[in-house]
C-alpha cells in the first residue's frame, strides 16, 4: 500500500510505524522524522497539488480535518482513494483518531498497537511526576501574539485537556477555540507561558508581554510546539515535555 500523506501527523505516523518507505508524497510541513526532506512535496494540507499527486500514483492519500472538500472532489474524481481523518479534540484522538486508522490502512494493526503501547508508557512516567506535584499553577499557552491578535488554545481543545492532565490550569480554559485577547491575558497573569521557539525573543521583548509575571520571573518556556500540535506518535513525548514545564513552577 503506498500513501500520500496530506498531515503532518499522517507522515509522523507513517515513519513511526516503520513503513516510511511506502510514502510517496507529502505536505510542505512535513518536516518530521528528517528522513521525511526525501519525500516529494505536493504542496500544502489546503492547497494541494492535485496533478502532482495523481502523477505519483498512490493506492490511498491521507488527508485529516482541515483538508478542503474541493481538493478531495477533484482527487476522487481523478480515481483516487482517499481518506479523511477527522480530528478528535482530545489526547486520546492520537490513537484513535491517527495511529489505529493509519495502522489499518497499511495492514499491520499490530504496529499500530505497539506504537501506541510505547507512547502510553511515556504518558505513565510522566503521570507519575504529576502525581508529586502540591500546587496547580496557571498556563498560557502560546499560539500566536501581536498586531495579528492573540491565539491560544481555549478549553474545547485536546491541548486544553493536556494542560489539566499535565497538572496546570489553562487561563484560557473558558474561551471556544483559539481566539483570545491582550486584556484577558493580562488579567489571567499567568504563573507559566509556553513559547514556541519562533516567538521567544520577540514575545519576551514586547512591551505589555514583556511584563508579564512569568516572562520577568523567567517562567516563559520554550517547548517544542510540533510536539504538542500534531496528534500523532510524538504528543506522548509532548505531553512529557508540558509535564515537565508546569513542573519547573510548582
Amino acid at each position: 500500500m503506498t500513501v500520500v500523506s496530506l498531515s503532518p501527523g499522517i507522515t509522523e505516523t507513517v515513519f513511526a510505524l516503520g513503513y516510511g518507505d511506502r510514502l510517496l508524497g507529502r505536505t510542505d510541513y512535513c518536516d518530521y522524522p528528517p528522513e521525511a526532506a526525501s519525500v516529494p512535496s505536493v504542496g500544502s494540507l489546503t492547497e494541494p497539488d492535485i496533478e502532482a499527486i495523481v502523477a505519483l500514483n498512490p493506492d490511498i492519500v491521507i488527508a485529516s480535518t482541515h483538508f478542503p472538500k474541493e481538493a478531495l472532489d477533484r482527487l476522487v474524481a481523478a480515481g483516487e482513494n482517499v481518506a479523511v481523518l477527522m480530528g478528535q479534540e482530545f489526547f486520546q484522538g492520537a490513537y484513535d483518531g491517527v495511529i489505529r486508522p493509519v495502522s489499518l490502512i497499511l495492514g499491520d494493526p499490530d504496529a499500530g498497537e505497539a506504537l501506541i503501547a510505547s507512547m502510553v508508557i511515556t504518558v505513565d512516567k510522566a503521570f507519575a511526576a504529576v502525581a508529586g506535584f502540591t500546587r496547580t499553577p496557571s498556563v498560557y499557552y502560546v499560539v500566536g501574539f501581536g498586531e495579528g491578535g492573540d491565539w491560544t488554545a481555549g478549553g474545547d481543545t485536546f491541548i486544553s485537556e493536556m494542560i489539566k492532565m499535565a497538572g496546570g490550569k489553562n487561563i484560557a480554559a473558558d474561551i471556544s477555540g483559539w481566539s483570545f485577547s491582550l486584556e484577558a491575558l493580562v488579567d489571567g497573569d499567568p504563573d507559566l507561558i509556553l513559547l514556541p521557539g519562533w516567538a521567544e525573543s520577540i514575545f519576551k521583548t514586547t512591551p505589555v508581554y514583556s511584563d508579564l509575571r512569568a516572562v520577568k520571573e523567567g517562567h516563559a518556556i520554550v517547548i517544542d510546539e510540533n510536539a504538542i500540535v500534531r496528534q500523532g506518535p510524538r504528543l506522548a513525548e509532548g505531553f512529557a515535555d508540558l509535564v515537565k514545564a508546569i513542573g519547573s513552577v510548582n
